[in-house]
């Protein structure tokens, strides 16, 4: 998988921390971490509340 490096600038954008936004989002820091690094990619349902957190288009944030 890629590193999501979009999903990276759209977090520190906001100013947000990985621990903010997994928590805003109901996830652990480490879940925020892997789907930036690409080792792990979040449900439908996360890379939603994700984008809705974000202010972001899911497809801007992700692929597929």
């Amino acid at each position: 998988m890629a590193t999501n490096t979009r999903l990276k600038a759209a977090r520190v954008g906001k100013g947000l921390t990985q621990l903010q936004l997994a928590g805003m989002v109901g996830k652990k820091e480490i879940d925020i971490s892997r789907y930036e690094t690409g080792r792990s990619r979040p449900d439908p349902e996360t890379k939603r509340l994700i984008a809705d957190v974000l202010g972001k288009p899911t497809f801007e944030l992700f692929d597929c």
